[in-house]
């Protein structure tokens, strides 16, 4: 008896047991669609944080953080301005440097209608709200006649509007940051960039600033390079500029936010590949339960063996025929769990937004492991079929 033969008794004997054959293949179906959901909406997960991260691998963070060897160079390193507008000028004159945008913030209480609040009040440059991309949610942003003339206007974050103006839009209403009315002009929307946070706070321009706080020197400073792969040279470049204008050794550093892509990715890699595990334990249940059931379907069909048997078939041919019986019906169990992943796959990405997409390796390894499943638990059945005695066979009722 040939492999196809094989093949088309498997299926009459599946046909003839529909029921037991759904229940018995329910593990196998569970666990590949289990697997394949894990995997997809992790790489989805993934895919929708890389998207986040989009448009500022290319941005870098300088921050002033005096060596060692600084301090005992320059004691008072920590007195005076950090950044200065002659580094912004000096980097902004870099060729791999697109943009360039320093930040002032301090603390201040506000008041409005008579009411105090406290918020971080920033003062930045023109570039700002574009380096981020950051929109309004209500209103408008900063103009650059703004930033160039320093006028009293600002946008307020949305928690803080929440908190000054619950009842009510903000803006075209002031506020009063010490003995200085603010216009306010609009309210950030929310960004979903993992750099972004939503804190209390007000953004002016650093013109504006200076003369709230009665002092200069900023306290930050961003830089956007050309492209990603001239970053680190638009980087290296900067740091070089700031050291040598404040006539420091390596009080500048940079922190490259691609990081922590690195990061949450492996974060999230490593999460996916645990729970697509605890997801494969179900394929080794279903195993079992293929096993149970195809000992139960060699005992059912004791005599239907021994006359087999006793007609000249080998003992290859039986245990071949229990075997294909058991991949056939871990086989059908995979397809099937394949088809029931797939749908929840996209019922999921269609609900939380994420760009989900099946991994064809995945579901080539599932199938295949369905199959190795129904070899590896059909061979106990198969091994007593071939086994038994044909004269015993016949007489077993």
């Amino acid at each position: 008896m040939n492999i196809i033969e094989n093949i088309k008794m498997a299926f009459s004997s599946i046909a003839a047991q529909k029921m037991r054959a759904i229940l018995t293949t329910l593990g196998i179906i569970i666990g590949v669609a289990a697997v394949i959901m894990v995997v997809a909406i992790g790489q989805g997960a993934e895919q929708k944080l890389k998207e986040q991260m989009m448009g500022v691998e290319n941005i870098r963070q300088v921050f002033f953080e005096p060596s060692e060897e600084d301090q005992m160079q320059n004691p008072n390193i920590w007195v005076g301005q950090q950044f200065t507008e002659r580094d912004i000028e000096d980097i902004e004159q870099l060729s791999d440097v697109q943009a360039v945008v320093a930040t002032a913030f301090d603390h201040r209480n506000l008041t409005v209608n008579e009411q105090e609040s406290e918020a971080e009040i920033l003062g930045t440059t023109m570039h700002y709200f574009d380096l981020y991309g950051y929109e309004a949610m209500d209103g408008a942003l900063l103009t650059p006649i703004d930033f160039l003339a320093g006028t009293r206007k600002a946008v307020l974050s949305t928690s803080l509007a929440e908190i000054l103006f619950p009842y009510e839009s903000p803006v075209g209403q002031s506020i009063k940051i010490g003995a200085y009315p603010i216009e306010i002009v609009g309210v950030l929307a929310p960004s979903e960039s993992v750099l972004s946070y939503d804190s209390t706070q007000v953004i002016m321009p650093y013109e504006t600033w200076k003369q709230v706080f009665f002092r200069e020197g900023y306290s930050g400073l961003s830089i956007r390079a050309e492209s990603v792969e001239s970053a680190e040279w638009a980087v290296a470049d900067t740091i070089h500029t700031l050291n040598t204008n404040h006539d420091t050794i390596d009080a500048y550093q940079s922190h490259d936010s691609s990081q922590y892509l690195e990061a949450d990715a492996g974060i999230t890699q490593i999460l996916t590949i645990i729970i697509g595990g605890i997801a494969g334990i179900s394929l080794l249940v279903g195993g079992i339960g293929v096993m149970n059931i195809m000992l139960v379907s060699v005992t059912e069909r004791t005599k239907e063996i021994g006359i087999r048997k006793s007609m000249g078939a080998t003992t290859g041919q039986i245990m071949l025929q229990f075997l294909v019986e058991s991949v056939v019906l871990t086989f059908l169990g995979g397809m099937i769990g394949i088809v029931v992943g797939s749908v929840l796959v996209f019922l999921i990405g269609s609900g939380f937004n994420l760009d989900v997409a099946l991994s064809v390796p995945v579901i080539v390894i599932a199938s295949t492991f369905s199959i190795v499943v129904g070899i590896i638990f059909g061979i106990l059945p198969a091994n007593k079929a071939a086994k038994l005695n044909p004269v015993d066979a016949l007489r077993y009722e």
